[in-house]
């Protein structure tokens, strides 16, 4: 396979402050996931409508236990959604979510939202029921897994081995040593094996050291611009490594609070996503795309070779100082 780009989406519902306010509930699929507001679809719809309009297919990282949150069979109905776009469905896990099932049903949990918390056998169980779900709403077996909140830890991918996934999608170096929890500190972009698992970076750049900028970002349109996210591209592909970007299934829009009322499109993010789309389609032989559906299938070919680089920095100081004060204005919900 040639160096090429991932283009991700993790596809979850928030908590909705229903952890600290018993009066709360967890946000529904229809508004988290379809991002359904006054007969207009501004989440997963309108995704896969720009992917399509480019000639696009993504890996959608769905998480598994959106049943405990109050919502049986609609994590389900999303994943048949999906897959009649033609788009690659994958595991993805909270384990908050199972524990709200559990606080629910007066049943004794220790409540983390970070897989990497969980002893060794705790995660197995969580991923093997995961994979269970997930076999049982496709009909096949998720090939990849994406940990939520990015923490996951080399433990992770053993028991993610022993239940029969190949593939993880965890790792970014911009959050190493912090909510990413691998021990291993070296930093890089691309790929790499942890024994029988292929880890799969989320892809970053750092940034230039200046007052008020993190010393890394990822490549997620909703914190950087589409021309960040473009020469983060190009430099990884040129170094001869893979390129992940990530959004969230409620990326391309606003909410007026926690409950996800009043959601409204947010212009900003869904211009960076449509730029990216149509520079991916228009440079689909630079910049090949594929899912982690394929990239297994290559795999298992032998036709895969992992490759991992030194992450780069994007050296231009303005444009990161610009698109800061840009983040700031979007931030509000009427802009």
């Amino acid at each position: 396979m040639k160096p090429g780009v991932f283009v991700t989406f993790d596809v979850e519902c928030s908590m909705g402050g229903a952890w600290g306010d018993s009066g709360l509930r967890p946000v529904p699929p229809r508004r988290a996931m379809m991002g359904e507001y006054g007969g207009q679809a501004f989440g997963l719809p309108l995704i896969c409508d720009l992917l399509g309009w480019a000639g696009l297919a993504a890996t959608f990282f769905v998480e598994a236990f959106t049943d405990e949150q109050g919502c049986p069979g609609e994590a389900e109905r999303v994943c048949g959604w999906l897959l009649d776009r033609g788009q690659d469905v994958q595991l993805h896990v909270h384990p908050n979510h199972r524990h709200w099932g559990m606080h629910v049903r007066g049943e004794r949990f220790g409540r983390t939202d970070d897989i990497a918390d969980l002893l060794a056998d705790g995660q197995r169980e969580l991923l093997d029921e995961g994979v269970e779900r997930l076999k049982g709403w496709t009909g096949r077996a998720p090939v990849a897994f994406r940990a939520g909140n990015m923490a996951a830890s080399e433990q992770t991918l053993e028991q993610l081995a022993r239940v029969g996934v190949r593939i993880d999608s965890s790792y970014t170096f911009a959050y190493l040593g912090g909510q990413c929890r691998f021990a291993d500190h070296e930093t890089y972009n691309g790929s790499k094996w942890y024994g029988d698992v292929l880890e799969v970076a989320l892809s970053g750049f750092r940034q230039p050291r200046l007052p008020g900028l993190h010393p890394a970002k990822p490549v997620d349109l909703v914190g950087i611009s589409f021309g960040e996210c473009r020469d983060a591209i190009e430099g990884i592909c040129g170094a001869g490594a893979d390129a992940v970007t990530i959004l969230h299934s409620f990326s391309l829009f606003k909410v007026r609070n926690v409950q996800y009322d009043g959601g409204r499109l947010n212009l900003i993010v869904t211009r960076r996503f449509r730029r990216l789309c149509e520079w991916l389609g228009s440079n689909r032989e630079s910049y090949p795309t594929y899912t982690f559906g394929q990239l297994a299938d290559a795999v298992a070919r032998g036709d895969y070779e992992a490759r991992r680089v030194e992450p780069l920095t994007l050296g231009r100081p303005g444009r990161a100082l610009v698109r800061k004060g840009v983040q700031a204005l979007n931030n509000l919900y009427w802009v």
